[in-house]
């Protein structure tokens, strides 16, 4: 149990995802990009899982973009957004990633192109957790099959889960660790609003 108590205790320090880097180490990073060239050049952290993550979220990051620069004539037009606005401070508000005054107070902010740019991070960021991090994250269902190695809980002075550990954790990962089949198809379209004339031609052909 004490062995435990400390491992949860450590891993926040441990397991870092960009937004507990202190401002003293340059942070905090809520754009992927930026933290995967933090752990390669302060910490010499340069794998194929890194280089791979970095590569995937400025290809979200880029969708991103394009997708505000679609819709959105100018930078101050996404800054007036209200709905984005409303948002962005629920999401600062409730965030418990990183201490509150390490994060920007958007109310504050005059230049729009940082708060487009924040923007483009905050979401950016949102897409990349759900998909790989979550498969990396969630990537333990070859562990938990064996309640002696890999319990959810133990009773005190246990060495194995219990009988009900084991069926609990068995039915989570057989829900959530695999693959899921896709759920709307292969045409997505519908989900994107009309292109504004003022976007021009290029746009609305995709060419």
């Amino acid at each position: 149990d004490k062995g435990l108590q400390l491992a949860f205790a450590n891993a926040p320090r441990l397991v870092m995802s960009g937004m507990e880097v202190p401002p003293s180490e340059g942070g905090p990073f809520l754009n992927r990009s930026e933290y995967c060239e933090y752990l390669k050049s302060k910490k010499g952290i340069d794998t194929e899982y890194t280089r791979q993550a970095d590569r995937l979220y400025k290809i979200f990051r880029k969708f991103v973009l394009d997708y505000m620069d679609c819709y959105y004539p100018t930078a101050a037009d996404v800054a007036a957004d209200k709905e984005l606005q409303a948002m962005f401070v629920q999401f600062l508000h409730q965030s418990e990633m990183a201490v509150g005054k390490m994060l920007p107070d958007l109310r504050t902010i005059k230049d729009p192109n940082i708060i487009k740019e924040f923007y483009a991070d905050a979401m950016s960021s949102f897409m990349w957790v759900v998909s790989a991090g979550h498969e990396q994250t969630g990537n333990i269902a070859p562990y938990v099959q064996d309640a002696s190695f890999c319990a959810f809980k133990w009773a005190p002075g246990a060495f194995v889960g219990s009988k009900d550990t084991a069926l609990l954790q068995a039915l989570l990962m057989s829900f959530t660790s695999q693959a899921m089949p896709m759920l709307m198809g292969s045409d997505w379209t519908y989900l994107f609003p009309p292109v504004p004339p003022s976007a021009g031609e290029e746009l609305s052909t995709g060419s």
